[in-house]
């Protein structure tokens, strides 16, 4: 589940203070608030709406004025109205599935609540990372040493249920939430493989699941296998470490593994390609206004040794962002399989109640301007994985590249 915060450069969670009868009402009219600043003296289109029995007043937008009227009219005389707070879910949703965004979701706050345990690296599941699709839910990583992968889950797979009941038109919040579960207990994924052509059910045993994020290894050939498995907060400066280590140790190049990374902060995907990249452009982001902006890689790179980033379908978003930066500055050969192709950047913001919603505010491109949403990362080597194969094709194929570019660099 590829849901990355927004980076430490944007804009502030919205915050409006509405009092009265409509108090739970807020968070909705924060939610539509995206281009306007509190007090802003400024800005048009507002209108003054009476706070309580003391006086005083808020500014809101003129068209939010219906939906409050809306809001205390049910809350007031509709026959067994919902309690406030479905009413104001139900606004949220309605937003929110008016953006036509396939990305956009609404978390209520038990379900932000496990995301937010998921972020510090820690719960209790199965071991796999979903990403959602217009296509439908996929697995784009299944971390080693889990129950996910004792239970033969491919990145790939496709969930259609879980314990018996059909989930293909359920939002992602709800499948994750009916994967997880009380250690020890199971739970049995109906998978779709191959694009359909085969169908599958497994059980798996649920467990404690502590989330790797980084597996680095100087090889026997002087080649330093590093592997990263997602971009929490820290990876970049992990990774710069680790690469730190790898070299006092020998490393004559580097085979920087992306499979199965599902992507996760933009700013760490920033600072891992940063290691490897000096001063050159890493990603351009286009929000919806504004003009186009460029992040660039720190300037200080770990190495300049032989590079080759190995890929494949699991490969995702910031870790596509990495993969694309180090291909286009020519500065490593890119081995694998096409990447998942996601081009989008979805921002999350908490609410006052605890709940928090997703939606994309912003595209991204490679530093030469190629869009790879549903496109994805070309490798310049494809390389099939091939799942019976236990001695690893994909990594034995990046070896050969990278020995290949060491003899041309020492000659």
């Amino acid at each position: 589940m590829d849901i990355p915060p927004p980076p430490s450069s944007a804009r502030p969670v919205w915050r409006w203070r509405i009092l009265g009868g409509i108090v739970a009402l807020a968070v909705v009219v924060a939610l539509v608030l995206t281009a306007y600043r509190l007090g802003s003296q400024e800005s048009s289109g507002f209108v003054e709406v009476p706070v309580g029995s003391g006086g005083g007043s808020d500014q809101v937008p003129a068209d939010i004025e219906p939906l409050l009227e809306l809001y205390d009219e049910l809350d007031s005389r509709a026959v067994d109205a919902p309690e406030s707070e479905e009413l104001v879910e139900a606004a949220i949703q309605g937003m929110l599935d008016a953006l036509d965004d396939p990305y956009a979701r609404y978390y209520d706050p038990t379900d932000y609540d496990a995301f937010s345990d998921e972020l510090d690296g820690t719960y209790s599941g199965v071991g796999m990372e979903l990403q959602e699709t217009p296509d439908g839910l996929f697995v784009v990583t299944v971390f080693p040493d889990t129950p996910a992968e004792e239970a033969g889950v491919r990145a790939g797979d496709r969930i259609i249920g879980v314990d018996g009941e059909d989930v293909r038109d359920e939002p992602i919040e709800s499948v994750v939430n009916d994967v997880r579960g009380e250690a020890g207990t199971d739970v049995t994924l109906e998978l779709e493989r191959d694009d359909g052509d085969e169908v599958l059910e497994v059980d798996v045993t649920r467990a404690e699941i502590e989330i790797p994020r980084l597996d680095a290894e100087l090889l026997d050939d002087g080649i330093a296998h590093l592997r990263l498995l997602q971009f929490t907060s820290g990876a970049g400066d992990d990774m710069r470490a680790a690469a730190d280590e790898l070299i006092e140790q020998g490393a004559e190049g580097f085979v920087l593994d992306l499979r199965g990374n599902p992507g996760g902060l933009l700013r760490e995907a920033v600072s891992a390609a940063s290691v490897f990249l000096d001063d050159e452009v890493v990603v351009r982001v286009q929000e919806r206004v504004g003009e186009e902006e460029q992040l660039e890689a720190h300037g200080d790179p770990v190495t300049d040794l032989p590079l080759v980033v190995l890929v494949d379908q699991g490969t995702a978003s910031a870790s596509e962002i990495v993969a694309g930066a180090i291909q286009d500055a020519d500065r490593g050969v890119v081995v694998g399989e096409p990447t998942f192709g996601k081009g989008t950047v979805q921002s999350i913001r908490s609410l006052s109640d605890g709940s928090g919603v997703k939606f994309t505010t912003a595209a991204y491109y490679t530093p030469s301007g190629d869009s790879i949403e549903e496109v994805g990362v070309q490798p310049s080597r494809v390389v099939e994985r091939d799942e019976e194969d236990d001695d690893d094709e994909q990594l034995a194929a990046a070896r050969e590249e990278l020995q290949s570019m060491m003899v041309e660099a020492a000659n």
